[in-house]
Protein backbone atom coordinates (compact mmCIF):
# COMPACT_ATOMS: atom_id res chain seq x y z
CA UNK A 1 0.00 0.00 0.00
CA UNK A 2 2.81 2.42 0.87
CA UNK A 3 4.53 1.89 -2.48
CA UNK A 4 1.28 2.57 -4.33
CA UNK A 5 0.21 5.73 -2.51
CA UNK A 6 3.38 7.34 -1.14
CA UNK A 7 4.47 9.04 -4.40
CA UNK A 8 1.38 11.27 -4.39
CA UNK A 9 2.22 13.47 -1.38
CA UNK A 10 6.00 13.03 -1.53
CA UNK A 11 6.72 16.17 -3.54
CA UNK A 12 4.88 18.43 -1.10
CA UNK A 13 6.45 16.68 1.90
CA UNK A 14 9.90 17.13 0.39
CA UNK A 15 9.14 20.79 -0.29
CA UNK A 16 7.88 21.36 3.26
CA UNK A 17 11.06 19.80 4.68
CA UNK A 18 13.66 21.10 2.19
CA UNK A 19 11.96 23.95 0.35
CA UNK A 20 14.73 26.50 0.88
CA UNK A 21 16.81 25.09 -1.99
CA UNK A 22 13.83 25.30 -4.32
CA UNK A 23 13.05 28.88 -3.31
CA UNK A 24 16.74 29.81 -3.69
CA UNK A 25 16.74 28.41 -7.23
CA UNK A 26 13.61 30.43 -8.11
CA UNK A 27 15.16 33.58 -6.63
CA UNK A 28 18.41 33.10 -8.60
CA UNK A 29 16.42 32.63 -11.80
CA UNK A 30 14.46 35.82 -11.12
CA UNK A 31 17.67 37.76 -10.46
CA UNK A 32 19.06 36.64 -13.83
CA UNK A 33 15.93 37.73 -15.72
CA UNK A 34 15.47 41.20 -17.16
CA UNK A 35 12.75 43.14 -15.31
CA UNK A 36 9.84 43.38 -15.29
CA UNK A 37 9.38 39.73 -14.34
CA UNK A 38 6.11 37.80 -14.51
CA UNK A 39 6.47 34.63 -12.49
CA UNK A 40 4.47 31.70 -13.91
CA UNK A 41 4.12 28.62 -11.71
CA UNK A 42 2.07 25.43 -11.81
CA UNK A 43 0.87 23.40 -8.81
CA UNK A 44 3.62 23.02 -6.18
CA UNK A 45 5.63 25.66 -8.04
CA UNK A 46 2.89 28.11 -7.12
CA UNK A 47 3.28 27.28 -3.45
CA UNK A 48 7.05 27.79 -3.66
CA UNK A 49 6.64 31.13 -5.45
CA UNK A 50 4.08 32.38 -2.95
CA UNK A 51 6.40 31.41 -0.10
CA UNK A 52 9.35 33.16 -1.75
CA UNK A 53 7.39 36.34 -2.47
CA UNK A 54 6.00 36.48 1.06
CA UNK A 55 9.44 35.95 2.55
CA UNK A 56 11.33 38.40 0.33
CA UNK A 57 10.61 41.64 -1.47
CA UNK A 58 11.61 41.01 -5.09
CA UNK A 59 10.62 44.26 -6.73
CA UNK A 60 11.49 43.05 -10.23
CA UNK A 61 8.52 40.63 -9.99
CA UNK A 62 5.50 42.62 -11.10
CA UNK A 63 3.04 39.74 -11.30
CA UNK A 64 2.68 36.20 -10.02
CA UNK A 65 0.61 33.75 -12.07
CA UNK A 66 -0.31 30.49 -10.37
CA UNK A 67 -1.96 27.71 -12.35
CA UNK A 68 -3.60 24.78 -10.61
CA UNK A 69 -2.06 25.79 -7.30
CA UNK A 70 -2.77 24.64 -3.78
CA UNK A 71 -1.30 27.77 -2.14
CA UNK A 72 -4.69 29.15 -0.99
CA UNK A 73 -5.61 25.77 0.50
CA UNK A 74 -2.25 25.43 2.24
CA UNK A 75 -2.80 28.87 3.78
CA UNK A 76 -6.31 27.96 4.95
CA UNK A 77 -5.12 24.83 6.74
CA UNK A 78 -2.21 26.79 8.24
CA UNK A 79 0.35 24.72 6.31
CA UNK A 80 1.79 27.46 4.08
CA UNK A 81 5.43 27.68 5.10
CA UNK A 82 5.75 31.46 4.82
CA UNK A 83 2.50 32.77 6.23
CA UNK A 84 0.39 31.71 9.17
CA UNK A 85 -3.35 31.55 8.70
CA UNK A 86 -4.87 34.92 9.57
CA UNK A 87 -1.87 36.96 8.49
CA UNK A 88 -2.29 39.07 5.33
CA UNK A 89 0.04 39.02 2.37
CA UNK A 90 2.80 41.58 2.88
CA UNK A 91 2.54 44.96 1.16
CA UNK A 92 5.48 44.12 -1.12
CA UNK A 93 3.67 41.07 -2.56
CA UNK A 94 3.03 41.56 -6.32
CA UNK A 95 -0.27 41.31 -8.14
CA UNK A 96 -1.42 37.70 -8.29
CA UNK A 97 -3.39 35.99 -11.05
CA UNK A 98 -4.65 32.56 -9.98
CA UNK A 99 -5.93 30.25 -12.72
CA UNK A 100 -8.03 27.29 -11.62
CA UNK A 101 -10.34 24.61 -13.02
CA UNK A 102 -13.21 23.22 -10.96
CA UNK A 103 -12.44 19.74 -12.32
CA UNK A 104 -8.87 20.02 -11.02
CA UNK A 105 -9.09 18.91 -7.41
CA UNK A 106 -5.60 20.34 -6.81
CA UNK A 107 -6.52 23.91 -7.76
CA UNK A 108 -8.08 26.42 -5.41
CA UNK A 109 -9.55 29.89 -5.58
CA UNK A 110 -7.63 32.56 -3.69
CA UNK A 111 -9.54 35.85 -4.02
CA UNK A 112 -11.82 35.28 -1.03
CA UNK A 113 -8.75 34.75 1.14
CA UNK A 114 -6.33 37.30 -0.30
CA UNK A 115 -7.54 40.63 -1.72
CA UNK A 116 -4.53 40.81 -4.08
CA UNK A 117 -5.61 37.67 -5.94
CA UNK A 118 -7.56 37.75 -9.17
CA UNK A 119 -9.06 34.32 -9.84
CA UNK A 120 -9.74 33.16 -13.40
CA UNK A 121 -11.57 29.93 -14.09
CA UNK A 122 -10.71 27.82 -17.11
CA UNK A 123 -12.80 24.87 -18.20
CA UNK A 124 -10.81 21.94 -19.49
CA UNK A 125 -13.65 19.42 -19.62
CA UNK A 126 -11.03 16.88 -18.57
CA UNK A 127 -11.48 14.46 -15.67
CA UNK A 128 -9.11 14.55 -12.75
CA UNK A 129 -6.13 13.98 -12.76
CA UNK A 130 -5.84 14.94 -16.45
CA UNK A 131 -7.42 18.32 -15.63
CA UNK A 132 -4.39 19.21 -13.49
CA UNK A 133 -2.13 19.35 -16.54
CA UNK A 134 -4.71 20.40 -19.12
CA UNK A 135 -4.25 24.13 -18.52
CA UNK A 136 -1.47 24.36 -21.09
CA UNK A 137 -3.74 23.10 -23.87
CA UNK A 138 -6.51 25.56 -22.98
CA UNK A 139 -6.73 28.81 -24.95
CA UNK A 140 -8.34 30.61 -21.98
CA UNK A 141 -5.25 29.93 -19.83
CA UNK A 142 -3.04 31.68 -22.37
CA UNK A 143 -5.52 34.54 -22.87
CA UNK A 144 -5.46 35.25 -19.11
CA UNK A 145 -1.67 35.12 -19.02
CA UNK A 146 -1.22 37.33 -22.08
CA UNK A 147 -3.50 39.99 -20.57
CA UNK A 148 -0.98 40.68 -17.81
CA UNK A 149 2.31 40.38 -19.73
CA UNK A 150 4.04 43.79 -19.79
CA UNK A 151 4.58 45.17 -23.29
Amino acid sequence: VTNKFSPMPCDILLYQARGEKIRDFIKQTIEQAEPPVVLLAHSLGGIACVDLLVEQSLLQVVHLVTVGSQAPFMYEINALWSLEFGQPLPDHFPKWLNIYDLRDFLSYKGSKIFPKVKDEEVISKQPFPRSHGAYWENDRTWECIMEIIPT
